[in-house]
């Protein structure tokens, strides 16, 4: 009997044993955070090292968030937060890791540091404050004469010392660094002649991991032009560009073996701070969207009168829009009642572009139109509704209701205009009163003439 319940023993061990060896270690397991000092700085680079058992090349994913943010998102302006990818490594006591990040730009508070096997929901995490720094500026986004836009200024970062100037077309600032996929940007850089000019574009979500680098050089005047790639098939969001002034030589280049391989925010400004003395640079922040054409609601008109149309749009100021005024009976032809082509762009508020147009109804009939306003393939719909002058309402001039009163034809249904309007209430037919005043006198008549008969 010992002997049967021994043997179930060893394989209920046995069976234990190799379910733990088929199933999967969660990544907090093979993780580990190093200790990290108390005396952080904002503004400074600080880095979180640690230990794994996983296999060298394997990609780890991190974030750094401030704590009330509680999930390690990272917000538009990056000043609650980044994250990124990082490969494990082979050290010289096994497989490590290293993230640097750096807190230029961050607020004093505690944050909360994420790392874990990227695509796995693991994460082991340490909290940590950032004190502020002695003689570190932390610079805080303010609204300013050219910009409503708040924290989405640019530059977003300038290096002390720097002396190139950067100009972008169209001016961020007016934009709130709003661009639509596929327009232009371009960046004039006025430097020394024949210096070197590195610009780095890079994704702020490890998601997008978009990462590009190209070097220009100024010519014989000191200018140097930059024009961003098309950015149709890019996908929305954050996107950082910086412009490095290199002089004879840019200190920090992308990989010969990989040469478009994702640089993380922080990875990449841990780089180019180390070199900011000789190759300064200026940071700058595009919120990349889809194009979108806005069409305010269009006010019932009457037939024949102007009607102003406006809205607005994320599209680079100068972009000529197409406007189409279609009849909304299914039946017609789609060929549009009235177009006009051209109407043009101008800056508006909020980082927005504004936009607005008259369409001459003269000779439309009243009824529903179908109004379009498209550029390429953006387009916006709205409906337009045209009355007939006979049901415009307008006040008399003595306060008095005017009431007119009109044929119609009953063969062609249209009404006879042209007849006389009268006051008061009163009918415009003078015939009318004196039918009326008769038939009184008539009735009169025949009931006084009933009573005495009874």
């Amino acid at each position: 009997m010992n002997q049967c319940v021994n043997l179930r023993v060893k394989i209920l061990l046995l069976a234990g044993v190799l379910l733990l060896c088929l199933s999967p270690v969660s990544a907090t397991d093979r993780i580990a955070i190093d200790p990290v000092p108390g005396d952080l700085m904002a503004g400074s680079i600080i880095e979180f090292t640690g230990t794994t058992t996983l296999p060298e090349g394997t990609t780890l994913q991190y974030e750094f968030s401030r704590k009330e943010t509680g999930n390690g998102s990272v917000r538009y302006g990056e000043y609650s937060g980044t994250g990124g990818i990082i490969p494990v490594e082979k050290g010289a006591a096994g497989l490590i890791w290293k993230v640097p990040i750096l807190t230029e730009g961050y607020a004093p508070a505690d944050y909360v540091f994420r790392i874990g096997k990227e695509g796995s929901g693991d994460r082991v995490s340490v909290q940590v404050r950032l004190a502020s720094g002695a003689g570190t500026p932390v610079p805080m986004p303010v609204a300013t004469a050219r910009s409503i836009c708040a924290e989405f200024k640019s530059p977003v970062y300038v290096s002390p010392g720097g002396a190139f100037i950067v100009r972008t077309a169209p001016d961020l600032n007016t934009r709130c660094n709003i661009l639509a996929k596929g327009d232009p940007l371009a960046m004039t850089i006025a430097t020394s002649s024949g210096s070197h000019v590195g610009i780095w574009i890079t994704s702020a979500s490890p998601v997008t991991r978009y990462t590009r680098f190209q070097m220009i050089s100024a010519d014989g005047s000191g200018t140097a032009v930059y024009d961003l790639p098309n950015t149709t098939e890019w996908k929305s969001g954050q996107y950082f560009i910086y412009v490095v002034e290199g002089g004879k030589a840019l200190k920090v280049l992308p990989d010969e073996k990989e040469p478009s391989a994702y640089l993380a925010v922080d990875v990449l400004e841990t780089k180019l701070k180390t070199y900011e003395k000789q190759n300064p640079y200026q940071k700058y922040m595009i919120l990349l969207e889809e194009p979108v054409i806005n069409l305010n609601e269009i006010p019932d008109a009457v037939s024949g009168t102007p009607v102003e149309i406006n809205g607005t749009t994320n599209l680079n100021a100068g972009t000529l829009l197409d406007i189409g005024v279609f009849a909304a009976d299914i039946d017609r032809p789609k060929q549009p009642a009235f177009a006009l082509a051209g109407v043009p762009v101008a800056d508006g508020t909020n980082g927005y572009g504004s936009w607005h147009a008259v369409i001459d109804t003269s000779g439309r009939s009243p009824g529903e139109y179908i109004v379009k306003v498209r550029n390429g393939s953006v387009e916006a719909t709205r409906l337009m509704v045209l009355y007939d002058s006979l049901y415009e309402a307008s006040a008399s001039s003595d306060g008095t209701l005017v009431a007119k009163t009109y044929d119609v034809d009953p063969k062609a249904k249209t009404v006879i205009t042209g007849t006389p309007a009268g006051k008061d209430g009163l009918p415009a037919d003078p015939w009318i009163p004196v039918i009326a005043c008769s038939a009184g006198v008539i009735c009169l008549g025949v009931i006084v003439s009933t009573l005495r008969k009874k």
